[in-house]
C-alpha cells in the first residue's frame, strides 16, 4: 500500500507534515536539555513521526488530500506518538501526561496548520511555475 496518491502535492505535503512534526519536537527541545541534542532528537521524534506515518496509512491521510483526514490523523497519531515517547522516556509521570498530551495537541497543530499553508503556496507557485504562459 502507498503512502500518497503519487502526485506531487501530496508528497510535498507529506513532507511539509514531517517537518512541522520535527520542528514541534526541536521547539520543545529548547525546554528540555538532558543529554546529546541528537540522542534527544530522535527520542522525541521517532515515536510521533513512527505513529503518524503508520496511521496516515490506513486513514488515507494522502490519498487524496482532505482536512478530514488530516484531523484524523492528527486526533490520533499524535497523542499515540507521544504516549509511546512517554513510555519510552518515563517522563512526564502521573497527571502531567495529560497535561504533556495537550500541550503536544495544541502546538502539533499550530505546526501542521503552518506546514499545510506553506507547503500549499509553495505548491501553487511550483505550478504556475510549470504552466505555460
Amino acid at each position: 500500500m502507498r503512502l500518497t496518491d503519487g502526485t506531487s502535492r501530496a508528497r510535498l505535503t507529506l513532507a511539509f507534515d514531517l517537518a512541522a512534526l520535527a520542528l514541534f519536537v526541536l521547539a520543545g527541545m529548547r525546554n528540555h536539555r538532558t543529554g546529546s541534542q541528537t540522542e534527544i532528537f530522535l527520542r522525541n521524534a521517532v515515536p510521533v513521526a513512527v505513529a503518524w506515518l503508520v496511521l496516515a496509512l490506513p486513514w488515507r491521510t494522502y490519498r487524496p488530500l482532505s482536512i478530514r483526514r488530516l484531523v484524523l490523523t492528527w486526533v490520533t497519531a499524535v497523542p499515540v506518538g507521544l504516549l509511546v515517547r512517554t513510555w519510552w522516556v518515563g517522563s512526564p509521570t502521573g497527571g502531567r501526561i495529560l497535561v504533556f498530551l495537550g500541550v503536544g495537541m495544541a502546538f502539533t497543530a499550530v505546526f501542521l496548520a503552518v506546514g499545510r499553508l506553506l507547503g500549499g503556496l509553495l505548491a501553487r507557485r511550483l505550478t504556475a511555475g510549470a504552466s505555460p504562459s
